[in-house]
């Protein structure tokens, strides 16, 4: 009987081992699905990596986001001269400059940013043009050498309110706070103030603009419309300008956008504009010296 009780045993005991053994191996890591993870590898053959899950990062992450929404889904497509507005506030209302010169005035809305202002800025040095950049007063907080930057390059800068809402849908105090809020990060930012201002969207109705210019204001909409702002491929911005642009005339583009919106069009594009206003006998001015009206207040 004792014999046979140490045979019980020891039986026993190895069934216990080869179960730990099993489930010490199943436990070892490998490779996601393998039917023999945590086996190594065989000799001679190199053990890879598992690839990185890619993550898509956002363009502008440190921008604040436009209130209104981004360009593409808020925007009406009119400008305002083209309206019935355009007529009514012809006196404070600019889209071009006067018809007999062959001048451009580049303008860039929605920035700055730390992505595309500079890339843009970059090009126009090199090109020794000087633009006009329509300033969103949270981003100029956030970026203030790059407003800077913009101003000791040459450039001028206008009102583009603090957050970009449709202003059509605020009250007159909030529209009020919206100019004058962004008009005293301009203060702070450069010493002075813009009396250069722009809607957000392009979007206005006969309430806002009064209010705009009873603050002092020139509001300044466009003649050509790059459409940079839906991604519009840089062929294509080549043809709105070739078929929009007249002498005199002001252009819009952007130089940031919303979070997940991406500029590398315009980037691209500008050069091409440039090369061919230039060989087609334009010059460039600013917003200002288009209008021949002062930059600075």
């Amino acid at each position: 009987m004792k014999k046979w009780g140490l045979h019980c045993a020891a039986i026993a005991i190895g069934i216990l081992l080869v179960s730990c053994r099993a489930n010490r191996q199943e436990g070892m890591p490998g490779p996601a699905g393998s039917p023999n993870a945590g086996a190594p590898a065989a000799p001679g053959t190199t053990v890879k990596a598992p690839a990185p899950v890619p993550v898509k990062e956002p363009v502008n992450p440190e921008n604040p986001e436009l209130t209104g929404g981004n360009e593409r889904n808020s925007r009406s497509g009119v400008p305002l001269h083209r309206t019935p507005l355009g007529k009514q506030f012809s006196n404070v209302l600019f889209y071009s400059g006067a018809s007999g010169a062959k001048v451009a005035a580049l303008t860039f809305d929605d920035g700055p940013d730390v992505t595309f202002t500079g890339q843009i800025l970059d090009i126009l040095k090199q090109q020794g043009i000087k633009a006009t950049f329509f300033i969103v007063g949270e981003r100029a907080l956030q970026h203030p050498d790059m407003v800077r930057r913009i101003v000791q390059e040459g450039h001028a800068v206008g009102n583009h309110t603090w957050d970009h809402p449709n202003l059509v849908k605020l009250t007159p105090q909030q529209v009020q706070d919206e100019v004058l809020r962004t008009e005293e990060q301009l203060m702070q930012t450069l010493g002075y103030r813009t009396d250069l201002f722009r809607p957000p969207y392009g979007n206005a109705n006969a309430a806002v603009l009064q209010q705009i210019a009873g603050l002092g204001f020139k509001i300044i909409d466009w003649s050509v419309d790059t459409r940079d702002w839906a991604g519009t491929p840089t062929p294509q911005i080549m043809d709105f300008v070739r078929k929009e642009m007249t002498p005199g005339g002001i252009i819009l583009q952007h130089c940031a956008g919303g979070r997940n919106e991406n500029l590398s069009n315009t980037v691209a594009a500008l050069p091409q504009i440039i090369f061919y206003l230039k060989s087609n006998g334009f010059t460039f001015a600013t917003v200002p010296d288009l209008l021949k009206v002062p930059s600075r207040i």
